[in-house]
């Protein structure tokens, strides 16, 4: 279940996308940058938070990635729904307001508020395994048509990390033995069943890891943390290549969830732990992608 925090946050509109939507495998995608800056035979699949590519802030990041690593960055439009509309932004912050029992205004208007949003929910909640399923095929399809040294890296926002971290156990082809996820990113992920959903995720294929997450996420709290990084260790080492691991998690102090793809860029906190948590992912791929 995806938190109030998944539905806020600022919008990044200080500048465009400069990629382009295309129909890749049969689906609308978001081809980040501009084909001059790939440089790379690897790609990229970046899964979203719910507002898909309805939210500027996605296109963006991925544009990031794709203009520093030089690896293409494909945004496959399959959120539910569509994804949630930038609109929800100002009902899910009405919905969350702190309102006085005696505020009889200000309750009807949080009641009309949750009727409004219930259409954009709903197919989150009935819709994730099928989008899960459409998430698998379309990586495999990008994995078949990788030239022979590209590789397939996965960065997952939010709801999204829950799609990478089950893509990360999957092979390449169905029943076969080779990974089909190279390298897996996420940041402050939601309606994980922790810590097994990550513990088999990085066990499966051994598949690199790294995780951005704030201390103040209520999607994952401080305390879960704690304790995957401790099963971590425990199974795999201190992840640093004992027995083929590699895994990282990183704490951002002061951080709510969505910081790294919904921080406030005009509070300098907020900006700099985005632009770390984004830094944190290139490393990733540079490393195991490149």
């Amino acid at each position: 279940m995806s938190c109030p925090d998944c539905f806020k946050g600022s919008v990044h509109d200080y500048t465009s996308p400069v990629g382009c939507e295309e129909t890749l495998f049969g689906v609308t995608t978001y081809v980040a940058g501009v084909p001059s800056q790939r440089t790379s035979p690897s790609t990229i699949v970046f899964i979203t938070d719910l507002f898909g590519l309805n939210r500027v802030n996605n296109k963006l990041l991925a544009d990031y990635f794709a203009n520093v690593t030089g690896i293409r960055v494909l945004i496959p439009d399959l959120v539910p729904g569509g994804g949630v509309p930038v609109s929800a932004l100002g009902l899910m912050e009405n919905l969350t307001r702190p309102t006085k029992w005696w505020d009889i205004r200000g309750h009807i208007s949080r009641a009309i508020s949750f009727i409004k949003f219930i259409p954009y929910f709903l197919p989150v909640l009935t819709g994730t395994d099928g989008a899960y399923h459409k998430y698998l095929a379309y990586a495999r399809a990008v994995k078949a048509e990788l030239p022979a040294q590209g590789k397939l890296g996965v960065a997952g926002y939010c709801w999204g990390g829950l799609q990478t971290s089950r893509l990360s156990k999957e092979p390449s082809l169905l029943d076969g033995k080779e990974p089909l996820i190279d390298a897996h990113y996420t940041a402050h992920p939601s309606s994980l069943k922790l810590p097994n959903d990550i513990l088999d995720s990085v066990r499966q294929f051994k598949v690199p890891f790294s995780m951005a997450i704030g201390d103040r996420d209520f999607a994952v709290s401080k305390e879960q943390v704690v304790e995957l990084e401790a099963r971590l260790r425990e199974e795999f080492g201190n992840g640093d290549g004992e027995g083929g691991y590699h895994y990282e998690i990183k704490l951002y102090e002061g951080c709510e969830h969505g910081f790294a793809c919904r921080a406030n860029r005009t509070k300098a906190f907020e900006d700099q732990s985005a632009n770390m948590a984004a830094l944190q992912a290139v490393n990733l791929f540079k490393k195991w992608l490149l």
